[in-house]
């Protein structure tokens, strides 16, 4: 006998369905979560918050051609795998996060890097 299970044709939804519509949708991880905004700030950002841009937005440059360079690739697939093995029983109360994407994780150590040169 033959089973079917039917795939959702919306499976991976993003964003919005029209402009005015005040849910939002995001796939993380296979899973797709709506968000409603009901008073979305429209206000100037704060100083330190366009520095935070500025440095997740550079972090994330660089952590793409880190990803292109075979070399780099590896160097970061390695201390990932450490990373993996370094916080695999972490207790509840630990100040360690835990990544569970490589690119979160060359993400999070390039951000730190530049916050620290700053």
């Amino acid at each position: 006998m033959a089973s079917l299970t039917p795939s959702s044709p919306i499976q991976n939804i993003s964003g919005k369905i029209s402009w005015k519509e005040k849910i939002v949708y995001r796939t993380r991880n296979g899973r797709t979560h709506s968000y409603a905004i009901l008073n979305p700030y429209k206000g100037e950002l704060a100083e330190t918050r366009k520095a935070a841009i500025n440095i997740f937005a550079e972090a994330s440059r660089q952590c793409s051609a880190e990803m292109q360079n075979p070399e780099r690739l590896a160097y970061w697939q390695e201390e990932y795998r450490k990373h993996l093995k370094r916080t695999k029983n972490l207790s509840p109360n630990s100040r360690i996060k835990r990544y569970s994407t490589l690119r979160g994780f060359i993400i999070a150590s390039v951000s730190a890097r530049l916050k620290a040169a700053m």
